[in-house]
């Protein structure tokens, strides 16, 4: 059976077009398709699905989205991090902790963060005493130069000064406390007469002339002291505790007993021989007069010695003011209790009048209305 090649229209050899599709039969295409038959058409199978191209696509976005919040994990806990250290190590906490470690007197602790450019200067837990001895004197010291480090970066005094000291945590500055040397110069008339610091000896006069610089100390309270025979007796304590006070002179002369010496009246001197004559001038009272019209305003602090410093210190410390800003006129109308008459030091003007009791170590100041001396 002969087919026709297009349309598979039976046809027979004779044939020269398909009666059915009008193909053209040629001899060779009928004998081809002699012995064709026709194929079953193959059974449709299911294509094998692929992931579409956009799948791969989305795969991706879901990487970059990972990294990302991934990212920006990393920068949240690294900005925590440097959050929680710029308030742990800043300035305020640091000066917060020296204070605080000072507030307890806490003398091996001080040495961490106590520095100095003085390479003479060693600091140590022992010469930190004379200053915590200070600051048990002036209570307001500490709370002026916590403002000062945290407003200026230094003291007003001119003694402390912060400086920047290697890192906290690689990155947050790390502060110290910087101080100066303190190199005070003692000077004594009596020959052969021992000189001590703090009641360490640390000289002896080889001249009635003797000059001797002491230091480095470090700022604190001191009490330079002569030793000798009891009449050559004598102490002074200074608080050196300021850039002008670095290089202070320490007068331990002692008056000559010859009365036409041209030895130059000494503070003490000077003051109890103007308050005895105001106390003369009033024998009805223990109490010295006021004179108005005496230009003699007194002395400031530190130009007194011995007893007389010690008592203005006590009782500027129990009122609460600042030694500094006033003049003193002392006395002692008791043995054993000074008085002391406080002048402003800009204006000289009288303010008030003290006690100190050195036996019982109570200060009082004179009611003006009762003429009596109240604690």
């Amino acid at each position: 059976m002969l087919y026709c090649p297009k349309c598979g229209t039976p046809i027979s050899a004779t044939d020269t077009f398909c009666g059915n599709c009008g193909q053209k039969l040629t001899p060779q295409a009928t004998a081809s398709q002699e012995t064709s038959t026709p194929q079953p058409e193959p059974t449709p199978t299911a294509p094998t699905q692929t992931k579409p191209a956009r799948r791969t696509g989305h795969h991706t976005g879901n990487g970059k989205r990972k990294w990302l919040i991934a990212v920006l994990v990393v920068i949240v806990i690294l900005g925590g991090l440097y959050a929680w250290g710029n308030s742990n190590y800043s300035k305020q906490k640091q000066v917060n902790s020296m204070i605080t470690t000072l507030q307890k007197r806490d003398q091996t602790g001080a040495v961490k963060f106590l520095t100095t450019t003085d390479p003479s200067l060693s600091i140590n837990a022992k010469g930190l005493a004379p200053f915590m001895t200070y600051l048990d004197q002036d209570k307001q010291y500490l709370a002026n130069i916590k403002n000062d480090l945290l407003t200026t970066d230094q003291t007003s005094d001119g003694t402390f000064k912060l400086v920047k000291d290697g890192h906290e945590a690689l990155i947050f500055p790390k502060y110290k406390l910087e101080t100066i040397a303190m190199y005070p110069t003692v000077t004594t008339n009596i020959d052969q007469a021992t000189i001590s610091l703090n009641g360490l000896n640390v000289a002896t006069a080889n001249n009635t002339n003797y000059s001797y610089k002491a230091g480095p100390l470090f700022p604190g309270r001191y009490t330079f002291k002569l030793g000798g025979s009891a009449d050559n007796s004598k102490s002074v304590t200074k608080n050196l505790v300021s850039a002008q006070a670095k290089s202070i002179k320490i007068d331990l002369s002692t008056p000559n007993d010859d009365a036409d010496s041209d030895t130059p009246v000494t503070a003490t001197q000077a003051t109890n021989s103007s308050s005895a004559s105001a106390s003369s001038s009033s024998e009805s009272s223990d109490v010295d007069s006021e004179d108005s019209g005496d230009n003699n305003h007194g002395l400031f602090e530190e130009e007194y010695s011995g007893d007389e410093q010690y008592g203005i210190d006590e009782i500027a410390d129990d009122y609460g003011f600042d030694y500094d800003d006033y003049t003193y006129i002392v006395s002692w109308p008791h043995q054993d209790v000074l008085q002391v008459k406080a002048y402003d030091k800009d204006t000289h003007q009288y303010d008030e009048t003290y006690r100190y009791d050195q036996i019982h170590d109570i200060s009082s100041s004179l009611d003006e209305s009762t003429g009596k001396f109240e604690e």
